[in-house]
């Protein structure tokens, strides 16, 4: 969802989800940017666990996505893994500035076979805040259903 802060340099273009087959959807989005070059982006991603309501589990972490990005060798982290898994169907291999007048992720689809990192069943949400020099722009939800 476009934040408030926002106005006049994210919108979000399309964010769809397709099932595949049982128990596999993939995930479409585009996010336009108005803005460019954006040279300093923060993120925040936060995990959240479901029972009586969202609650926090495990992860709030808030890092340099220009460093993660230009990186390869960046420490072995939730964000790495998560942005990792993320890389293949998406335009997040380019270093800062960001030029691109647009983030994409293309049929994205969580695989918790190759998951390595246990994660107990249950459903879940992750948030993607990003922020452009400081100022929270634009939030990204995604849950997801993790079943025994």
């Amino acid at each position: 969802m476009d934040l408030p802060t926002s106005r006049g340099l994210t919108k979000y273009e399309y964010c769809h989800l397709k099932v595949v087959r049982r128990n596999q959807v993939e995930l479409s989005l585009k996010v336009s940017l108005f803005q460019l070059p954006i040279r300093n982006l923060t993120t925040r991603l936060q995990c959240f666990q479901r029972r009586d309501g969202y609650r926090p589990f495990m992860y709030n972490i808030l890092f340099d996505f220009c460093k993660l990005m230009a990186s390869r060798n960046y420490d072995l982290s939730f964000e790495r893994f998560i942005f990792d898994a993320i890389r293949k169907q998406s335009n997040f291999n380019q270093t800062c500035p960001w030029t691109e007048n647009h983030m994409t992720v293309e049929k994205f689809a969580l695989d918790f076979r190759k998951i390595s990192m246990p994660v107990p069943a249950g459903t879940y949400r992750l948030d993607f805040t990003f922020y452009a020099y400081g100022i929270a722009r634009t939030l990204t939800q995604v849950f997801f259903e993790k079943i025994e």
